[in-house]
């Protein structure tokens, strides 16, 4: 889980302590959590929830433009 993922909104940094993860996308800092698969964060005023599946993520954004999103594992 820890390291970088490449999304469309820029570098997602994460760093996981137990289930809490934190880190950055671009430079705005996130915080979130990470329950089995499923993954959970905010970052600045938008929300982003979706499933980890190996080197790849996936899921919806809350706020923001809205939509969905993705990352891949560097």
């Amino acid at each position: 889980m820890e390291g970088t993922w490449q999304t469309a909104q820029g570098d997602l940094k994460l760093s996981q302590q137990f289930q809490m993860i934190s880190g950055t996308l671009g430079s705005t800092p996130i915080t979130g959590k990470l329950l089995g698969n499923d993954i959970t964060f905010t970052a600045g005023n938008v929300q982003y929830s979706g499933k980890v599946n190996g080197n790849t993520m996936q899921g919806t954004v809350k706020g923001g433009a809205g939509g969905s999103w993705t990352a891949t594992k560097r």
